[in-house]
């Protein structure tokens, strides 16, 4: 009954862009599956790592082994080195620009420093302006969560340590053999989110490795919308209706 009201007016070059672009809205819907897959896989891990017994940084035989501990609770015993603050720019924290605060942390009874991100600050006024980052004096016990180097940000120019003032410096991103030879200690390679934040003024921003999967399933239904869409419109118009003459009696 249908092909005896309609026809089919599917032309060559139309259908061939019609099959090409179907099918890439398909693939790409499927890729955005996979990339939420991915990074659902990778914060399981890291839950399992979490509920790991806490890791003290001052006996571990695995401190200097950063993919054995990533992602893990921990806890260290030392002193900050107050003169030789970073002030980690262009850090955005609920869509408001600012910074993270880094110092340096000096392990008791050992050679290894590593550094301590003590949260993030909206940023001031004026950029000409210098935070006011408190010296942390005396052995500290701290306690957080051992995570990689942010690997956003970009370098403005050669330079990429800028001097505010004797014992605060801004970077725009960290690069690890950079801070190894900037702080002229043995660095390991990670930092720690502490939590508590020892700074009243400070946010944490610690978050899992590979946050917001949801958006990527929320691409992967828009492009599986838009093959949907492509369809309908490409049926609509290579299917007509067709023109019955009625003989005259």
């Amino acid at each position: 009954m249908f092909f005896k009201k309609y026809e089919l007016n599917f032309t060559l070059v139309p259908t061939i862009a019609f099959l090409v672009a179907f099918i890439c809205f398909i693939q790409l819907g499927f890729w955005q599956l996979e990339r939420a897959s991915e990074k659902n896989n990778i914060n399981s891990n890291y839950t399992l790592r979490q509920d790991d017994t806490l890791i003290n940084l001052n006996s571990s035989k695995s401190i200097n082994n950063k993919e054995a501990i990533l992602w893990r609770r921990a806890e260290v015993n030392g002193s900050f080195l107050n003169k030789k603050n970073i002030i980690l720019d262009n850090q955005i924290f609920n869509q408001i620009a600012g910074f993270n605060i880094l110092t340096p942390f000096l392990i008791k009874d050992s050679k290894y420093v590593v550094l301590i991100n003590r949260g993030w600050q909206p940023n001031l006024a004026r950029r000409d302006l210098i935070p006011n980052i408190k010296n942390l004096e005396g052995t500290k016990i701290l306690k957080g969560n051992i995570a990689k180097f942010p690997t956003s940000g970009i370098s403005l120019g050669q330079n990429n340590i800028e001097t505010l003032n004797a014992s605060v410096f801004r970077m725009q991103r960290l690069d690890f053999d950079e801070l190894k030879y900037f702080l002229t200690f043995n660095l390991l390679p990670y930092m720690v989110y502490i939590d508590p934040l020892l700074d009243d003024e400070s946010y944490n921003t610690f978050k899992l490795p590979a946050p917001d999967s949801q958006k990527n399933y929320g691409y992967s239904f828009q492009w599986f919308a838009f093959a949907f869409t492509l369809l309908i419109i490409f049926i609509k118009i290579g299917i007509r209706r067709k023109n019955v003459i009625k003989s005259k009696k």
